[in-house]
């Protein structure tokens, strides 16, 4: 197991993804900037962006394989690897209502879900792309922005622009990360 990590090289990216979202999660934490829109310039919260650089690296980390001991090998590596990405995406939930406390807002926590929920997507858009899929997640964001917006109030499907008390979003979030565990279980021997 020390060297499916050591392979994965989740002892280099991961801290250092949980440690930037952490981060950058305190500092943004209740700004809110005016983007173009077709439906006009929604005030989007910084924080929405924040969980990208955790995928990406939690990308980085599934895909540092080594195709042929994985495709031979006898153990079950997308437990693992499934593991992995909930270990990541708890910690990332954890780190968001820690800074929630320490600022005194709810607000904070709405970066843990949304990290559940890009994630998640990036594991289904994996099963099919690759490595490419990391940028589903992001696509999904540019979307949102551009067309998930009525005025300053975000469409249902949006999920992430959605504020943290929303139980559609939690609710959301875990099937699309559940879903995208069993896809990855799924299409794990193809993808090595």
């Amino acid at each position: 197991m020390r060297w499916w990590f050591k392979a994965r090289r989740g002892h280099q990216l991961l801290p250092l993804a949980l440690v930037a979202f952490a981060a950058a999660l305190y500092a943004v934490q209740g700004t809110t900037v005016l983007l173009p829109s077709i439906t006009g310039a929604p005030r989007v919260a910084l924080s929405m962006f924040v969980p990208v650089p955790l995928f990406a690296c939690l990308m980085a980390a599934l895909e540092s394989r080594l195709p042929a001991a994985e495709v031979s090998g006898v153990r079950p590596l997308t437990r693992l690897d499934n593991l992995l990405v909930v270990a990541v995406v708890g910690a990332a939930v954890l780190c968001s209502a820690l800074v929630a406390a320490a600022q005194g807002t709810a607000g904070a926590t709405a970066g843990g879900r949304n990290a559940v929920f890009l994630t998640g997507l990036m594991l289904l858009g994996r099963a099919w792309a690759g490595q490419s899929a990391v940028m589903i997640p992001v696509g999904w964001l540019v979307t949102v922005v551009v067309v998930g917006f009525r005025g300053n109030v975000p469409h249902l499907w949006t999920v992430v622009a959605l504020p943290a008390d929303n139980l559609f979003a939690a609710v959301a979030s875990l099937a699309v990360l559940a879903i995208g565990l069993a896809a990855q279980i799924r299409s794990s021997r193809k993808t090595a």
